[in-house]
């Protein structure tokens, strides 16, 4: 009687085990299909996966999961990322998702005219690591070689634009995608419009990175890069304040007189032609500016708010516009 009852009992045993782990496999937690953030970091084990999913309440019991993980052998498998999932997923559903690292893109957004040091700071701020981390990522001299950069610098050579990245990206990888963008932005049209006014790749993104930073109206982007190219032509200092705000390091201040005299290497004011590099990574429309000014007989602007420019012909006009520029902010402190 008891050598029948004990194998009764063991298959009943297995049966009843079988019937919750399927239960605890394929039933979801909840009805609700409202998605959850989930985030695996970099080194996680699976069974700290697993803890991390019940407390979101993915999962009712890590057990049932880890006993997935080992069975199919992937307990070292679950890819790092954020992943979008639900209550309403089981948590077979679940672990397929994590082992074939089915995981969210996160956005990385470069907005026309940052510096180097400004995208470090985006790449922080969008979750994927340090700035400094992407600063260091910065120096790797390979860059140059790699991708045909005329510098030493990277400067200009970042191409601003909409990315996406899975978490835990590294610097490196972004560095290389946008660089990638870069060189494919760089078409033969554009280099053949390059030689055609004798300018390098470095020379139009240098004169484009100040476009970039001196036209807030778009419509102004050729009419800027023509009054450039005429100065340039007549071997004119550019006079161009956002140089003189890169050569010193981007104070947060408005610029002195003193500050027009300071003799660094990107200072218009006091060195002719272009500046050793960009001051920022211009976008493609600024790149294009550069490429194809306006035909215009200006030789000066000047900002007269906080978006347009008037262009004089000559100094005298120039310098006029100024003065009546000055009057009506006198005007209007009273």
């Amino acid at each position: 009687m008891h050598k029948v009852a004990v194998p009764l009992i063991l298959i009943s045993f297995v049966i009843l085990a079988s019937i919750t782990i399927a239960l605890l496999i394929f039933r979801p937690m909840q009805s609700s299909d409202t998605p959850i953030m989930f985030q695996i970091k970099p080194g996680r084990s699976s069974l700290l996966i697993a803890e991390d999913l019940a407390q979101k309440n993915l999962i009712r019991t890590p057990l049932a999961f880890n006993l997935l993980t080992r069975l199919t052998g992937t307990s070292r498998n679950l890819k790092a990322g954020t992943y979008r999932l639900s209550g309403a997923m089981n948590s077979l559903q679940i672990f397929y998702c994590l082992r074939e690292g089915k995981s969210i893109m996160r956005k990385f957004v470069v907005p026309e005219g940052k510096t180097l040091n400004q995208i470090a700071q985006i790449y922080e701020q969008s979750g994927f690591g340090s700035a400094e981390k992407f600063r260091q990522a910065l120096n790797n001299p390979n860059w140059q070689v790699k991708h045909n950069i005329e510098s030493d610098f990277l400067e200009g050579y970042l191409f601003p634009d909409t990315y996406y990245f899975n978490d835990g990206i590294s610097a490196e990888t972004v560095i290389q995608t946008m660089l990638i963008r870069s060189n494919q932005k760089w078409t033969d049209n554009m280099k053949k419009a390059a030689e055609a006014i004798s300018m390098s790749r470095h020379d139009i993104l240098t004169l484009a990175s100040i476009i970039e930073m001196e036209a807030a109206l778009p419509e102004e982007r050729t009419i800027i890069s023509g009054v450039f190219h005429n100065r340039l032509r007549l071997r004119w200092r550019l006079d161009a304040d956002p140089t003189v705000i890169y050569g010193l390091g981007s104070p947060k201040r408005p610029l002195t007189k003193s500050d027009l005299k300071k003799d660094t290497p990107y200072n218009t004011y006091v060195h002719r032609g272009l500046p050793p590099g960009p001051i920022c990574n211009p976008g493609e429309s600024c790149i294009l500016a550069a490429l194809y000014p306006d035909d215009v007989p200006y030789f000066f602007f000047v900002a007269i708010n906080n978006f347009s420019h008037h262009f004089s012909k000559s100094l005298q006009e120039h310098q006029r516009m100024i003065r009546e520029i000055k009057r009506k902010k006198n005007l209007t402190r009273f």
